[in-house]
């Protein structure tokens, strides 16, 4: 029984990834399974909607009901940001010692939905439901980082940067350049730019068909969390960020080999 539900998923794994319908023949040979043991799964799964076969090359795909309970289960309180984020967000601040939190963006603005406080005396603390500017906050710039190109560049050309302390990046040059070494590498900082004395390391969240969602983000006093200790920490929020991806249905890119 195991062995027969395990065989159906790895075709209907096969048939939505797939990039055109597939035949028997095709799905036996890249399942390493008999040509009658696939047969007979696909008509057991087409019987309930979850493939269908194509009349006319009697090729096989996945079923409209495959999308409706995909559908259905994106809207379970599972795939909730805030709640996925926060289990990631309480371990980051237990392992740094650091203020984290989930930030969302609207508009030009980031969004604070979420937060883990220090447990130092001396924290950061961003009331839920505050807004601040994008481009000079940690995880403004990642959520920038992760735009699509096109997006991005219509963002930096219709910017207004505002200068907030002396090491805010209000030229778009170099605001670009900085999303795209934050691009690169999976996280941006946040070195003074907003406010004095505050530095940031944050990373994006991405949903099951890449788009950018939101953030994570690490805060604290510059004499503790400086430039320096950020990139250190950057990887772990990357992956604290990755984390919350998957659990929405992120995948990774295949590198082949």
């Amino acid at each position: 029984m195991v062995q027969s539900l395990d065989r159906a998923f790895d075709v209907l794994e096969a048939l939505a990834f797939a990039d055109d319908d597939l035949s028997v023949s095709e799905l036996s040979e890249q399942l390493d399974l008999p040509l009658a043991t696939v047969h007979r799964l696909l008509s057991s799964l087409a019987a309930r909607g979850y493939v269908t076969q194509e009349a006319s090359t009697r090729r096989y795909g996945p079923g409209p009901r495959l999308l409706e309970v995909a559908a259905r289960a994106a809207r379970s309180r599972r795939f909730d940001l805030i709640r996925i984020a926060r289990a990631e967000l309480v371990k980051l601040t237990a392992e740094t010692g650091e203020t984290s939190n989930l930030i969302v963006r609207q508009g030009d603005l980031a969004v604070y939905q979420e937060q883990i406080p220090s447990p130092h005396m001396v924290r950061m603390f961003t009331e839920i439901g505050q807004r601040a500017p994008l481009y000079c906050t940690g995880g403004g710039k990642a959520i920038l980082s992760a735009l699509p190109v096109a997006e991005l560049e219509q963002y930096l050309a219709g910017g207004h940067f505002e200068r907030w302390t002396n090491r805010t990046i209000t030229d778009p040059e170099r605001l670009r350049a900085e999303l795209m070494t934050a691009r690169e590498r999976g996280f941006a900082l946040d070195d003074e730019e907003r406010e004095e004395g505050v530095c940031c390391v944050a990373a994006p969240i991405f949903d099951r068909r890449g788009q950018v969602v939101g953030a994570i983000s690490l805060s604290g006093p510059s004499n503790r969390l400086n430039r320096a200790r950020a990139e250190e920490l950057g990887p772990r929020v990357r992956e604290a960020a990755l984390a919350c991806s998957r659990q929405l249905g992120f995948h990774t890119p295949s590198t082949g080999k």
